[in-house]
C-alpha cells in the first residue's frame, strides 16, 4: 500500500514539474481575480508584478514538484534495500 502511495506522490511530483508554468499561470490568474473583486484587501498586482508573481509561483511548483519526487524516490528505493 505504502508502494502505491508513493508512486502517486512520484506522479503528483513529476506533474507538478513538468506544468509549473500553466498551473502558476492560472493560479495567479485566479488570484488577481480575487484581488479585482475584493480591492480594499488587497489591490491588485501591476503587470510587472503579475510576471513576477507567474516566475515565483513557477519555481515554487518547481521545487514542490522534485522534493516529492526525492521523498518518494528514496522512500521506495529504502524499501527495496532495508540495510
Amino acid at each position: 500500500m505504502t508502494w502505491a502511495i508513493d508512486t502517486g506522490f512520484i506522479l503528483l511530483g513529476l506533474v507538478l514539474t513538468i506544468w509549473a508554468t500553466p498551473l502558476s499561470v492560472r493560479y495567479n490568474a485566479w488570484t488577481t481575480g480575487l484581488r479585482e473583486r475584493h480591492p480594499k484587501f488587497n489591490p491588485p498586482p501591476t503587470p510587472e508584478w503579475r510576471a513576477r508573481n507567474t516566475q515565483i509561483m513557477t519555481v515554487i511548483f518547481r521545487v514542490a514538484g522534485v522534493l516529492f519526487v526525492l521523498r518518494s524516490a528514496l522512500m521506495i528505493l529504502g524499501r527495496m534495500n532495508p540495510h
